[in-house]
């Protein structure tokens, strides 16, 4: 089905025209912006068992303590710093079954010349001309109304935080917490460096567009559509492309194909192979080795945003 260029006012002298290819454009950003009020595919920040796939967080922790009566335990012999792994699933996807909105009689979406006969658009070609394309937009991987982004704050102008709490830690020991005056230490100190959160892209500024025309019903005059009328039709195609039809539909995932949606949630790791430490009190001789090394990134978890079938 192809595109079509749907009938306006003129601005001047009342006379209808179609609509430039900047105007249509206009009227995709509308829709985007109505769609952020009402999204029908959403993301959550959940308890445990979300859908989208886990991540995993890993930090060095100090190895077991090694005690000996009568001398150090060698350094070899020692237990090695072990890796601590946290699996965070907090992320999950929701869908809205809708409904486009009902062609009756053939004529309640915009008009547009054909030749010199002015005729009703059908629903596939309003898919073709708005909805498609507006959902096409959503999935660029751009902030988009209505689609959702990882942030490392707990604000973010032009965005609303979906909770409070955060989807992904990224921790790492604390090698200042270790010390041989403290041995035996507690084997896992860990500090948090980033903090990651879940937000939603809000509306855009409000998009001046044209409302185009349709045909009454009643007496087959042709009016123009109120505003109202006009956002319900662009909400309703929107939700329903984004969340129902096959091949633009959106779908989030992790670490999957798609388009970024903000920052990559990193997983660094201290990358040392022990810093070996003793303490004697008394007869009882202690060896531990504690975290060290410099931050290596082990792996960066990615929001994606697709389009699937």
């Amino acid at each position: 089905m192809t595109a079509r260029a749907p009938l306006r006012l003129t601005d001047s002298n009342n006379n209808l025209i179609e609509m430039t290819s900047t105007e249509i454009t206009a009227q995709l950003n509308h829709a985007m912006n109505l769609y952020a009020g009402s999204p029908s595919v959403t993301l959550s920040k959940v308890s445990g068992s979300g859908t989208l796939a886990s991540m995993t967080d890993t930090r060095t922790a100090a190895g077991a303590v090694s005690n000996s009566s009568t001398a150090f335990v060698a350094e070899g012999s020692t237990q090695e710093p072990q890796t601590v792994t946290v699996t965070y699933d907090l992320i999950s996807e929701s869908r809205v079954n809708t409904s486009p909105t009902s062609d009756t009689n053939n004529i309640a979406f915009p008009v547009w010349n054909n030749g010199g006969n002015i005729q009703a658009m059908t629903y596939a070609e309003m898919e073709e001309t708005f909805f498609t394309p507006a959902v096409n937009l959503l999935a660029d991987g751009s902030d988009r109304p209505g689609t959702f982004r990882i942030h490392t704050a707990t604000s973010l102008s032009g965005h609303t935080l979906t909770s409070s709490d955060a989807i992904f830690l990224d921790t790492r020991a604390n090698t200042g917490l270790y010390s041989s005056g403290g041995i035996p230490e507690t084997v896992d100190q860990p500090q948090t460096i980033t903090s990651y959160y879940l937000f939603s892209t809000d509306a855009a500024t409000a998009v001046t567009h044209k409302i185009p025309f349709y045909i009454d019903n009643t007496n087959k005059n042709i009016n123009q559509y109120t505003q109202s009328e006009w956002n319900a039709i662009l909400l309703a195609g929107i939700r329903h492309t984004a969340s129902e039809i096959s091949g633009v539909k959106l779908s989030y995932n992790i670490n999957g194909s798609g388009n970024n949606k903000g920052s990559g949630m990193v997983n660094t790791k201290l990358n040392g192979s022990g810093n070996y430490q003793t303490r004697q009190v008394g007869d009882d001789y202690r060896s531990q080795e504690f975290p060290d090394g410099s931050a290596a990134t082990i792996a960066t978890h990615r929001l994606k945003l697709d389009q699937i079938s």
